[in-house]
C-alpha cells in the first residue's frame, strides 16, 4: 500500500514539472512578429491629435494678432474724427477745446460753457462748421462794429495814401512821391521837374522832360506813355 502511495507521488510531481517546463519554454520562446500596420491606427490618431493642436495655436495667434491689430486702428479713427478748436471771447470759459469733426459753432460755444449775458450772437455764424485750428472769438455787444470800422477805415487810408502806378501822371500838378513812381525817377529828378515847372510855368508838352537835368530821350522813353501835361 505505501509502495502504492509513493508511486503515485511520483507520477503527480512529475507531471507537474512537466508542466512547468512547458510553461517556461513558451515564456521564453520567440515573440510572434509585429507588423507596422499594427500601430497604423495610433499613427493616425497621433497625427490627428498633434494636427488639432498646430490648429488650435494657430487659431489663437491669429486671434492675438487681430486684437493687437486693432487697437491702432481704433485710436487713428478716434483721432481723425477729433479736431482742436480755440475759442476766445465772451464765452464762460475761453480756451482750446477738442471737439468732434463737422461740429459748428454753436456745439463749441456749449463746450465753452455757454456766452456772457454781454455777448453779441448777431455778430456769429452759429451754424458754421468747424475746423481744425481754426480760432473763433465771441464778441461783446458793439465790438463787431467797432473792429468793422477801424477795418474799413485803415483800409481807406492804405488806398489814399498809395500812389496808383498804372494811372496817367499829370507832369505839371503831380507831387513829388507820384513822380517818384516813373521808371528811371528818384529824389533828386523828382525835385529837378517840379522847378522846372515852377521857373517857367508848367511843361508845354511832354517831350520839354528833357530840358531836366539828369533826364535824356533814354529816360524818358521808359515812362513817355505813363504821363501828360493836362
Amino acid at each position: 500500500m505505501k509502495n502504492k502511495e509513493k508511486i503515485i507521488g511520483s507520477i503527480v510531481i512529475l507531471c507537474i514539472s512537466i508542466v512547468f517546463i512547458i510553461a517556461g519554454y513558451k515564456m521564453s520562446g520567440p515573440r510572434e512578429s509585429v507588423n507596422a500596420t499594427d500601430y497604423k491606427d495610433i499613427f493616425v490618431e497621433t497625427d490627428k491629435t498633434s494636427e488639432k493642436k498646430d490648429a488650435e495655436v494657430a487659431s489663437t495667434a491669429k486671434s492675438n494678432i487681430a486684437i493687437k491689430s486693432n487697437i491702432p486702428v481704433q485710436s487713428n479713427t478716434l483721432e481723425a474724427a477729433n479736431i482742436k478748436v480755440d475759442i476766445k471771447g465772451a464765452v464762460t470759459y475761453p480756451g482750446v477745446y477738442e471737439i468732434k469733426k463737422e461740429s459748428r459753432v454753436t456745439d463749441l460755444i456749449k463746450l465753452a460753457g455757454g456766452v456772457t449775458l454781454d455777448a453779441d450772437l448777431d455778430a456769429t455764424n452759429l451754424s458754421e462748421k468747424l475746423k481744425d485750428e481754426e480760432c473763433v472769438v465771441i464778441y461783446k455787444k458793439g465790438e463787431a462794429d467797432k473792429i468793422q470800422n477801424l477795418q474799413s477805415k485803415a483800409s481807406t487810408s492804405t488806398v489814399s495814401s498809395s500812389p496808383v502806378v498804372n494811372a496817367i501822371i499829370n507832369i505839371n500838378t503831380a507831387n513829388k512821391e507820384e513822380l517818384k513812381t516813373l521808371t528811371g525817377i528818384g529824389d533828386v529828378k523828382a525835385d529837378g521837374i517840379i522847378k522846372y515847372r515852377e521857373e517857367n510855368g508848367g511843361f508845354k508838352s511832354v517831350e520839354e522832360l528833357t530840358k531836366v537835368d539828369g533826364i535824356g530821350e533814354k529816360t524818358l522813353s521808359k515812362f513817355i506813355d505813363k504821363v501828360d501835361i493836362k
